[in-house]
This record gives structure tokens, sequence and C-alpha cells, in this order.
């Protein structure tokens, strides 16, 4: 169970290129179609589209369409308030961690590093490769400080890398070879830079809120002053980031539920070489393609409990596509390149267990 390969042609005949341009279009069209459908509460009940969306009516602000069911969830959620800063916390760590074991690795080697620069033709690679590091090393620390402005630094330190790293390392060789195990990291990436937006959008709103400029306490004095005027400008406008954030973050999901609902005896054989029968094949798989497409849809619909459950379910297919997909084949031969994908889909989970940590206090009234 694994994102697995795309509705990409290996070759490049005439014919293919065009069928894969054709797979391109029906994967946006799906992306676009579960946006538009994410949207139909807020079309039918406008309050659920109110700002903020604490306001909306209901325990759990639905408008009480879920009955007893919602007054059961109020109660859910009302315990885990408690333990919010726990769960965000712990999304943070386990978001950063692929970052941080990423700028341990090449520190080790950074000669290495140096040459991987050379090998993809940029120029000053000693330079670049320390870049690299400063944006890995200075993005994992303000990330995980908690701090809002520091944390939305940190989010754009780190997007800077994966749009780097993804061009570079995995796009361009993809172009080159049609590896299919670059085009799932290009998935991959995609989520975790729509992550990295999803936090900007949602901490520059907390920016400040202390009463100065930059919610440092005044340390950066005149300067903080100058960028505490350009939060100030840009947040009416963050919505923009949040949003394009979540879209982004459910693209390796929706391209996941896609490949597998086009073949579904292929993916049923997948889950019986997890060891099951057929008939427990069968029930995960079309468990496994409601979870991927509901939990998208109440992702990206950007109402607080719809994402948190939206969260919970991509969460719970992060799980088991790791353990099965990548850490019991991982621990039996010791390929890296499983090794690479436990650490994504670490982060990965760590981004919806950040989701659940900050939208379970704007579920509803309180």
């Amino acid at each position: 169970m694994d994102f697995a390969e795309p509705l990409i042609p290996l070759a490049e005949t005439r014919s293919e290129q065009t069928a894969r341009r054709v797979a391109w279009a029906q994967g946006l069209a799906l992306t676009g179609l579960l946006v538009c459908v994410a949207q139909l509460a807020g079309l039918a009940a406008p309050e659920l589209a109110g700002a903020p969306l604490v306001l909306a009516s209901g325990p759990v602000g639905l408008g009480g369409y879920l009955g007893s069911l919602g007054t059961f969830l109020r109660q859910y959620y009302d315990s885990l308030v408690p333990y919010v800063w726990l769960i965000n916390y712990c999304g943070i760590v386990l978001f950063v961690l692929l970052f941080v074991m990423s700028f341990l690795n090449h520190a080790k080697d950074f000669s290495g590093f140096v040459k991987m620069m050379e090998a993809f033709g940029l120029p000053c690679p000693a330079v670049m490769a320390l870049g690299g590091l400063f944006s890995l090393l200075a993005g994992s620390l303000c990330y995980l400080t908690g701090i809002p402005v520091l944390m939305e630094w940190g989010a754009e330190f780190l997007l800077m890398f994966l749009i780097a790293s993804t061009y570079f390392g995995h796009y361009k060789p993809w172009k080159q070879s049609k590896d299919m195990s670059h085009f799932i990291m290009i998935l991959k990436n995609i989520g975790l830079s729509g992550h990295c937006l999803l936090t900007i959008g949602f901490e520059v709103p907390e920016i400040g809120k202390d009463g100065t400029p930059l919610g440092l306490h005044g340390a950066l004095g005149s300067v903080g002053a100058f960028i505490g005027k350009i939060y100030l400008f840009s947040r009416p406008y963050s919505f923009i980031f949040k949003y394009t954030g979540l879209v982004l973050f459910v693209v390796p999901f929706v391209l996941s539920f896609l490949n597998h609902a086009k073949d579904t005896k292929q993916f049923v054989g997948m889950i019986m070489g997890f060891g099951f029968g057929r008939t427990t094949a069968t029930a995960l798989a079309v468990f496994t393609l409601i979870l991927l497409s509901v939990s998208s849809i109440f992702y990206v619909s950007g109402i607080p409990v719809l994402m948190e459950l939206g969260a919970e379910g991509l969460f719970t297919f992060l799980l088991f596509a790791t353990y099965f997909g990548h850490l019991k084949p991982y621990l039996q031969s010791g390929d890296m390149g499983h090794f690479l994908n436990i650490l994504k889909n670490v982060s990965l989970a760590g981004a919806c267990l950040m989701t659940m940590g900050v939208v379970i206090p704007q579920i509803g009234p309180s």
C-alpha cells in the first residue's frame, strides 16, 4: 500500500506521449473536482463558510447536521483540547525529522554533497552546498521552536530546500530516465511543500499577537518593526497560502487513489502480497480507496472538523502504507530507497498530526 506508480507510461512514443498528457489531465481534473466537491457543504449551508469557522453553529460547527454523532464528536474533541499542544508538537518533530536526517547525512559527507551539486550543473557548488545545509538547519531549528514568526521563517527555508531538491534531485533525473521512484518522490515532496505553505497560512495571522511587531517582544528593534509591517500587510492574504497548501498536500494521496482505482485487481494482489487472504485483501482495498478519497475531500474543505477527520484518515493510510509498503521490506532487504520513503512518510504523518493540533480548538463552539 504505497503512493504507487503513477498514471504515466515509461516509453515516449507519440501515442504514449498523448496518453501521458491525458493521464496528467485526468489527475488535475480529479483534483479540481475534489476541491469543488469539498466546497459543496459551504454552498449548501453558508454558515459553514463563515470566518472564523469557529462561529459555525452546532456541536462541531456543521450546523447540527450530524445529530447525536455531532454531540459525541464534541465530547471527543473536548477531551482532546488539553492535549493539542502535545499533538501539535509531536507533529512538528515528526515533520522536521526528514530534514534533520538530511542535514546530518550531507554534513557528514560534505565533499559528497558538493559533488552532487556539481553533478546538478550548479555554479559555485561548494556555496550551493553550504546554502542547502543552512536551509536545512535554520529551517528545522526555527520550525521546532513553535513560535509563529520563527515557524513561518522555518517553513520558508524548508520550502526553498524542497523546491530545489525536487527539481534537481528528482524532476530532472525523472525526465531523463523515467524512473518511477523519482516520480513518487516528486509527489511526496509536493505534499511536504504543501504543508510548508499551510504552515505559513496558519502562522502569519498569529504573528505579533502579543502586541509587538513579530511576537518576539521587540527583540529585533526597528528591523522587527519593518518586517512586522510586511506581515500586517500580508495577513489578509494568508488564506491563499493556506488553501494552496491544502490542495498541494493531498496531491500524492489523490494520485495514489487514481492509480489504485484504475487497476483494483493489481491493488488487491499487492495487498495479498502483504500476507492477507483474498477476501480480507479485497475488503482492505475497498476501504483504502474510500479512505483516500473521502479523507482528501475532507482535508481540502477548510472546515475544521472535516479537516481533522481528513487528517486522521490520511494519517491512518500513511501508517499502514509505511509499515507494509516500506518498513517490512526495508528490514528484509536494507534497501535505502525504502528508508527514504519511510522518512518522507513520517514527515507527511507529522504534517497530519500538526493539522489535528491546529484545527481541534477551532471545531465548533467550545
